[in-house]
C-alpha cells in the first residue's frame, strides 16, 4: 500500500508518495522537475486530488525523529513563518 508524504526538497514542501515502510525523518530521493534531489519526509498527509511521483530510495535510519518534526510545525506556528524556513535550522546540510 502507499502512503503519502510531506517531503522538504530543496527549500520548499512538496507532496509524494512513498511506501509503506518510510518513516517520518528518512532521507529519501526524489524526483524534482527531471532532477534528482535528496528530501526528508516531514508528515503524512490524505491522499491528494492531483498525480504523485514515487519517490527512490530510502535511508535507514531516520536522519532525524518525530519531536523534531513536530518542533519544525512548532516553530512555524509559533513565529509565523513557512515550514521550509523553520526545516532549514534542523534539517542537515
Amino acid at each position: 500500500m502507499t502512503k503519502f508524504a510531506e517531503i522538504y526538497i530543496n527549500k520548499k514542501i512538496y507532496t509524494y508518495s512513498v511506501p509503506e515502510e518510510t518513516e517520518i525523518g528518512c532521507a529519501v530521493e526524489a524526483t524534482l522537475r527531471g532532477k534528482p534531489y535528496t528530501g526528508y519526509v516531514l508528515r503524512w498527509v490524505e491522499p491528494p486530488a492531483f498525480k504523485t511521483i514515487p519517490v527512490g530510495q530510502i535511508s535507514s535510519p531516520p536522519n532525524f525523529d518525530e519531536n523534531l518534526v513536530k518542533l519544525i510545525y512548532w516553530l512555524a506556528e509559533y513565529y509565523k513563518c513557512f515550514p521550509e524556513t523553520a526545516v532549514k535550522l534542523i534539517a542537515p546540510k
